[in-house]
């Protein structure tokens, strides 16, 4: 296992440039793009294997610009591009010997895209890497799946997994990591069924061949495996809810592959917050193109990447090579992320105070605080207090009337010594808490889990106790909570049958095919300041699983607790 997974010390060493990169461009493009369907179509329309292969002889993608699309990524201030060599179909985008059902062999191109962008990456200082679907393969008569399966042209029960494994697989494998220079990483996906010792062995081989390119967790279902996990499609994990480097490999519109059907644009304000977002709790974003059968990358896609490039170009220094918010929870106006002896903090423009922005918890002596929008980097008044009775830091920064830059703006604060900060749960600005499941000491009883938490309550008050849901689309509400959920802060107790109260239509961490849902338990009061005990119990207050969760799968996923200020 050392030798199939390396030590430690050799994963912090291949992460490292992934790490400090923090952006890269998914690219999902192939034969399926010719129907405008997404890349699933073949598996969603049961298209014979027969019928498939007559559009490789029609997918001419003239208009392909290697150059072109790496300049792109560039200009967005993307760091990496992972592309489909292979997706779900089989069908190889670039030149292989183990298999005629490729781009160069079967179709009237008659070029290798993926040697174009290793050369184009190369260039221009940007890592290519590969997106390889390793187990399904609806092309291959053997390739097997536990779920997704080509089953109306091969049966099931004929098909033997080592011949596509040994035939095709590894050996595509191989030849991508030996024929297109440097790989940055492999992108697997959908493992399901994948054994233990096929997964140890290709893990290995790629050792082998590239000793530094990634793996990502998806190569297995087995815990353990990869350099780093991927999160769900679009999803974005609660605070502390990853204990190793992840990612959130997330789409500009609802659909990965090119959908003629799809225009539902994510906005530049909504892109950036998420990757702002995303970065402060130690994640990589991991952002979608979907090509034209023609190779070309949809005019809304490059416009909204040039929004956020030029946002990056202006406050690139929070984001690249920064690290996670030392906060252990997600903060009212926005994110923090940081760097040796400077904290930055990104305020949503929507969220842009009114005289002060105001940070509890922090416990370093700010040397100076600007606006990273600021070219002259002007310093801003700095408030700071400590109150002894409850242990509790304030600082408070006297901000410009209005917010400095588009989207986000940051607050830069250099500070004394490394970020030293108050881990407990502390109320916000508004005098509001948060405190997410993943944070939680979760017991597991016959009926009913039981969550709890430590807080600090700084002064009394009355909150609305609120929880924090997100629901699939689809998904049977009441189905989920249909029973009592209870409630307890500082000795004092609510409980209800929680109800769908409010959908947030523009969620910071929830998105699409999930809403994020609040549900009113009731109110309490909290009479005394000091550290108090939060107690939750549903039967939604599930812990972690112990292996890679590879999609939100759950029709309902609490994800944290809120006591609101009345």
């Amino acid at each position: 296992m050392v030798n199939a997974i390396g030590t430690e010390t050799e994963k912090e060493s291949r992460l490292r440039w992934w790490k400090d990169a923090k952006f890269g461009m998914f690219v999902h493009w192939g034969v399926y793009s010719l129907l405008g369907r997404g890349e699933w179509v073949m598996y969603a329309s049961k298209i014979p294997v027969s019928e498939y292969e007559k559009l490789a002889s029609e997918f001419n993608p003239v208009e392909f610009d290697a150059k072109e699309w790496v300049d792109v990524a560039r200009r967005a201030g993307m760091k990496y591009i992972v592309i489909t060599a292979k997706h779900h179909d089989g069908f190889a985008m670039y030149r292989s010997k183990a298999d005629p059902f490729n781009i160069v062999d079967a179709s009237p191109f008659g070029r290798d895209p993926m040697k174009e962008l290793a050369d184009a990456c190369r260039e221009a200082g940007i890592r290519l890497c590969f997106y390889y679907s390793h187990v399904i393969d609806w092309h291959h008569p053997h390739a097997l799946h536990d779920t997704y399966n080509n089953l109306w042209d091969y049966e099931l029960e004929k098909k033997a997994f080592y011949s596509y494994w040994n035939n095709k697989a590894k050996g595509q494998i191989r030849e991508l990591l030996s024929e297109y220079g440097p790989v940055g990483l492999l992108w697997f996906d959908t493992s399901g069924g994948l054994s233990r010792k096929e997964s140890e062995a290709i893990v290995a081989m790629i050792r082998e061949l590239q000793p530094d390119c990634l793996i990502n967790s998806r190569v297995s279902h087995w815990p353990g495996f990869g350099d780093y996990q991927s999160k769900g499609d679009n999803e974005i994990p609660m605070y502390g809810e990853e204990t190793r480097p992840w990612e959130t490999p997330m789409t500009l519109n609802q659909s990965w592959g090119y959908s003629t059907r799809d225009q539902v644009w994510k906005t530049a304000d909504a892109l950036v917050r998420k990757m702002v977002h995303i970065v402060s709790k130690g994640g990589n974003l991991l952002l979608n193109v979907g090509p034209t059968e023609l190779g070309v990358i949809p005019e809304k896609s490059v416009e909204r990447l040039e929004e956020v490039g030029a946002w990056l170009g202006r406050n690139g220094e929070a984001i690249y090579g920064t690290g996670e918010s030392p906060f252990p929870y997600e903060l009212e106006w926005g994110a923090v992320t940081v760097k040796p002896g400077v904290v930055y903090l990104h305020v949503y423009n929507g969220n842009w105070p009114n005289g002060e922005l105001v940070l509890n918890g922090l416990k370093n002596n700010v040397r100076k605080a600007y606006a990273l929008a600021d070219p002259e980097r002007r310093p801003l008044d700095v408030r700071q207090e400590y109150r002894a009775e409850t242990d509790h830091h304030t600082m408070a920064v006297r901000v410009p009337e209005h917010a400095p830059d588009d989207y986000v703006s940051v607050i830069a604060l250099e500070i004394e010594g490394e970020p030293d900060v108050d881990r407990t749960l502390v109320p916000q600005a508004s005098g509001s808490l948060k405190a997410d499941l993943a944070l939680a000491d979760i017991a597991e009883g016959s009926g009913t889990n039981t969550a709890r938490w430590s807080f600090k309550a700084v002064e009394p008050g009355l909150f609305d106790v609120v929880l924090v849901s997100f629901k699939k689309s689809g998904a049977v509400w009441e189905r989920e909570y249909d029973h009592e959920v209870s409630v307890e802060a500082a000795g004092r107790s609510v409980a209800c049958v929680p109800k769908e109260d409010r959908v947030v239509e523009d969620s910071i961490s929830c998105q699409h095919p999930y809403q994020e849902i609040h549900s009113v338990i009731g109110r309490i009061a909290i009479e005394a300041p000091g550290t108090h005990t939060l107690v939750l119990r549903s039967r939604q207050a599930k812990p972690k699983p112990a292996g890679p969760e590879i999609w939100q799968a759950a029709a309902v996923k609490l994800r944290s607790v809120k006591l609101v200020r009345v």
